[in-house]
């Protein structure tokens, strides 16, 4: 049977490049929306939110080095057959998708969500994408050692700026201060001015504060939420507290975008949240009996200190 390998050096120089493209494309553009892609993956019920993070970052890192890799040719046999076993892991994930996961298949975040590929689409970019490196001979490209050297090179530079740009939460807050002061008597007193001191003061709660027009409240709460669902979490005890100019149509959106369980809320004034919070938000208070016993921003947020202070 004759070879259907592409023998035109042109010709092969260009369409490794262009899969190239595509790789480094998914990875620069995963990282760019690396919350909403964290969260995507977190939602798979898999892994803690840390580990997580981490293996998000590996993730575009590996990629990236890929996309490199397949464009100048260095080692191009590993690159080639790397790129072929990730595409066909990630096309049977893609197909066992709905067996597997309770997840939105409505966005496959191959290229985070900047473009919005279905998971019908991604199958179909990644067969195209298979079927394009079928078609390059394996043994194209450099191998020799300093080809090496420069993998090795873009895949530390690579790492090294995913992990420190956009660090994960667990490197965040080891580094900067996440807690933050907030005002406990006006706190207090709002909640009376709202009737609502003693519904936010029973046994062990999660308060939230939030803004339903600021984006990393959004994101904080879609956290909460998957936390509370991996953690089997009582949502009872999840309460949130927004500012009383947004109105109720603006909360309910918010509760529908978050897909937020039917949580208490109640509203303060904006200049009395604003006070409490000294300007910050989102703040996320626990709540042992109406006593704040820690104030901190949604990055500090985790699985294990949430479950001691619930005494899970």
């Amino acid at each position: 049977m004759k070879s259907i390998k592409i023998n035109n050096k042109v010709v092969a120089i260009i369409l490794r490049v262009l899969a190239g493209c595509v790789f480094v494309a998914s990875a620069v553009l995963k990282y760019m929306s690396i919350d909403v892609f964290d969260l995507y993956v977190y939602e798979h019920n898999m892994f803690n939110l840390a580990i997580t993070e981490t293996l998000t970052r590996l993730l575009i890192t590996a990629e990236f080095c890929l996309g490199v890799m397949l464009i100048s040719g260095w080692q191009f046999k590993w690159a080639y057959y790397a790129s072929l076993v990730l595409l066909g892991v990630f096309t049977i994930y893609l197909v066992l998708m709905p067996w597997l996961f309770n997840v939105d298949m409505t966005n496959c975040h191959c290229f985070g969500d900047k473009i919005i590929l279905s998971r019908g689409q991604s199958i179909a970019k990644n067969v195209v994408l298979i079927a394009l490196l079928l078609l390059l001979r394996a043994d194209q490209g450099y191998s020799g050692k300093r080809s090496w050297l420069a993998v090795g090179i873009t895949a530390v530079v690579a790492l090294a700026t995913v992990m420190c740009l956009n660090a994960p939460d667990y490197l965040y807050v080891r580094i900067h201060n996440s807690e933050v002061k907030i005002d406990e008597d006006l706190y207090h007193a709002a909640l009376q001015s709202v009737q609502k001191d003693s519904s936010y003061s029973q046994g062990k709660q999660i308060i939230c504060m939030y803004s339903t027009a600021c984006p990393y409240c959004r994101k904080s709460a879609r956290r909460v939420q998957l936390m509370a669902q991996r953690e089997h979490w009582d949502t009872d005890a999840i309460k949130l507290i927004f500012w009383n100019i947004q109105g109720k149509k603006a909360i309910d959106y918010f509760y529908k975008e978050q897909q937020l369980d039917n949580m208490e809320y109640t509203s303060f004034a904006v200049d009395t949240f604003l006070t409490i919070t000294q300007g910050q938000q989102p703040v996320i208070l626990l709540s042992d009996n109406g006593k704040i016993v820690k104030s901190m921003d949604y990055i500090a947020f985790n699985e294990e200190d949430i479950n001691e202070f619930l005494g899970r």
